[in-house]
């Protein structure tokens, strides 16, 4: 019987563990997305420096 107990122990830790593990991907994958984000921006940027914009005047 002191074996059952161990059992809701057990599956209170492995969901905190997934939580933990779910919390650090989705942390890494924003990192990720953003870091891809900075380097289109820049590109971008890169590209609109050379470019001369003129404003119409009416």
């Amino acid at each position: 019987m002191e074996a059952m107990a161990i059992i809701p122990i057990l599956l209170m830790i492995i969901i905190y563990l997934a939580v933990i593990g779910f919390t650090i991907w989705f942390a890494i994958s924003l990192i990720k997305a953003q870091k891809e984000r900075n380097v289109v921006l820049s590109e971008i940027s890169s590209k609109l420096d050379g470019i001369k914009i003129s404003k119409k005047e009416g």
